[in-house]
């Protein structure tokens, strides 16, 4: 049997064809199928309001809000009804849990806790354990100790000042917790780092977040502050 060049020649070029229309068809369904596996963004406006629990056998309060696998928790002790502790199960930065607190903020703020509401607890910027937290603080404290003058790099220590004090006025002076600062505004109150304690320092390759300090020309050997016990001070305007 004869076959003609030309048959064959349009006979590759349709298959050619139909394997390329499967494959742009088969990378929008995909495309379409990572779209619906990614969580939607946070926004205030859809955010679930804050959850209120209160338990008897504990004696304390639980203003909580999840999203996704963040999770967030201020509780309140009935033996201490000034303090707020802060718990988290959340790596997402804090521009982005931003939303989850402001309806947290918004249930409290609307609670017989907030008349005597001056301390908040933040805990550990870094703590041990398996739990996801956000890095976020820690990595800006270490890049401002490297930065500022009073922090001595080869030794892991201020030069002059004690090393909670520093800290302390490092994260105020330099302004490390803004979106706290503006979160806390819209709720007509102020907040400061009042009080550093256990701050722990290692060097810079040890730490997890490396990467992004190095390109700050952070080098592994540069001893810096990463972790602290942390508290804060809410209180009205002062005008």
């Amino acid at each position: 049997m004869k076959i003609d060049r030309n048959d064959c020649d349009k006979c590759l070029w349709m298959l050619v064809t139909g394997v390329w229309l499967v494959c742009i068809l088969c990378s929008s369904v995909l495309a379409d199928d990572a779209r619906l596996d990614m969580p939607p963004p946070i926004s205030e406006r859809h955010a679930s309001a804050a959850a209120v629990i209160y338990s008897d056998i504990d004696k304390e309060t639980t203003y909580g809000i999840s999203s996704g696998t963040c999770t967030i928790h201020w509780i309140v002790r009935d033996v201490e009804p000034g303090v707020v502790l802060r718990r988290e199960n959340c790596s997402l930065p804090l521009s982005v849990q931003i939303p989850l607190l402001a309806q947290i903020c918004t249930e409290f703020f609307n609670s017989r806790h907030a008349p005597a509401f001056r301390t908040l607890f933040w805990g550990r910027l870094a703590p041990d354990g398996s739990l996801p937290v956000s890095q976020e603080l820690s990595i800006r404290i270490a890049r401002a100790a490297h930065k500022s003058p009073g922090w001595d790099v080869k030794k892991g220590r201020p030069k002059t000042q004690d090393i909670n004090g520093f800290i302390k006025d490092l994260a105020n002076r330099q302004m490390l917790y803004p979106e706290l600062k503006e979160l806390f505004e819209r709720f007509h109150k102020n907040i400061t780092l009042c009080c550093v304690e256990k701050v722990l320092v290692a060097k810079a390759g040890n730490l997890p977040f490396f990467d992004q300090l190095k390109q700050d020309g952070i080098r592994a050997s540069d001893r810096l502050p990463f972790d602290c016990m942390a508290w804060f001070a809410v209180a009205p305007p002062s005008f």
